[in-house]
This record gives C-alpha cells, structure tokens and sequence, in this order.
C-alpha cells in the first residue's frame, strides 16, 4: 500500500498501537502523557527498536520485529524526516548550512546546487534573509522555520512531527501552525500533539492512544 502502516509494540513501555496513514495525509497521535506518542515516533524514526511489530512506508519495509525473521532499516535510509518542539540545529552551523546538511539525501549534489536548495527552502519559510545567522542570533519561531525548513529539504517519504509548537512563544504560534498547513500539503505525516487546535488545522484524522493496563505479574 503507498502511505504509512505501522504497529509498535514495546511492553516495557506499556506501548502497543497500530494504525494507517493514507499516502499525502496526516494523522494526530493524541493522548495522555505517558501512552507511548514519542515512543511510536522514535520507532518510525529508526531511533528505538521495538519488540513487536511492523512499519511499512509506500510499501517498502522500514522495520519487522517479533517475527522471527526480523528486518531493521538504519534510520539514515528510512527517508523520514524529524521535527521536534526544540528546533535541534546544529549551534556551529548557519541557518543556510544546515538546510544544506540533509540535501544530499534529495540527491542535491554540489555545493553550489546545495546553497541555492537551502537559500530557497528559507525563502519558502519566511527566514531568507537570515541565512548567514546560527541558531543562537534567531528567535524561537525563527530557528523552528529553519528547523521545518532542514526537515523538508531532504524531502523524506514521511514527517514525524513530536510537539513542534510547544516551546514557542503564544504569538508564533498561529504564523507556524499556518506554515505547517502549507508546506506539509501532500506529505504524508504523523503529528504527535496534546492541542486540539493543531490536530485540527494540520490534520486529516485523528488517532487517541489511550493508557495501557499496567503489566500483570506472571502467576506461580
């Protein structure tokens, strides 16, 4: 199938969610703290292996596990890309230079053909004059657009997207939520958020995990 189809199960977690994202659409993970939401992003990221499951992505298979016959995809080649609350840049890097680190993974080759990439990627979300600057001359909302620009740029098969409006101040928020809607347009995307307004704006379905039953004991 083209799209996303997972199930992640990590009992030492209490973790056991499944559920299917269609091809250019995106699903919102919901859900008390503590039921897994990260934890099924770390496995879709190639960061965490699970116990059990699966995880195919427009067919192709990023993990098996608990089969027998399992299979494991390095996170570098999952084509997926990132995008936490913290923006994550790298601190010795310009805005413009790390747009440009991922661009290889798009097949972007050359320093010349990479610069313009990454120019026009922060032009796209609204910080093109900010190229020369690292993360630490930006403001909050300024270093996520540069975050949402890197993430974008190696133009992954599937965005996991953890809190990306958390630690923003409230004014910024609607500018990014909007930047979001637009630049996410035909990506297939899990959303992990605690705010209904996200779910709704970014969104084309929502999924709640609910807090797993506390393991049982093996009896005598």
């Amino acid at each position: 199938m083209t799209g996303l189809d997972c199930r992640v199960v990590v009992p030492e977690r209490g973790v056991d969610v499944a559920f299917a994202v269609p091809a250019g659409q995106t699903l919102a993970l919901t859900g008390a703290n503590g039921t897994g939401k990260s934890t099924v992003l770390d496995a879709l990221a190639g960061w965490l292996r699970p116990e059990a499951g699966h995880a195919r992505l427009n067919g192709r298979t990023l993990f098996t596990a608990g089969t027998g016959h399992d299979s494991w995809v390095p996170a570098r080649h999952r084509r997926v890309g990132y995008l936490t609350q913290d923006a994550r840049l790298f601190p010795h890097l310009s805005a413009e230079a790390n747009v440009a680190f991922g661009l290889d993974r798009a097949g972007v080759v050359g320093r010349a053909a990479r610069r313009r990439a990454a120019r026009a990627w922060l032009e796209r979300v609204g910080v093109g004059e900010l190229a020369g600057r690292r993360p630490h001359q930006m403001s909050g909302g300024q270093a996520q657009r540069t975050a949402i620009a890197r993430v974008l740029a190696s133009e992954p098969q599937l965005v996991l997207l953890d809190e990306p409006l958390a630690a923003l101040d409230a004014q910024v928020v609607p500018q990014i939520r909007a930047l979001l809607a637009e630049v996410l347009t035909g990506r297939t995307t899990v959303l992990v958020t605690h705010h209904a307004a996200d779910a709704e704006a970014l969104a084309h379905a929502t999924h709640r995990i609910a807090r797993a039953a506390p393991a049982r004991p093996p009896t005598a």
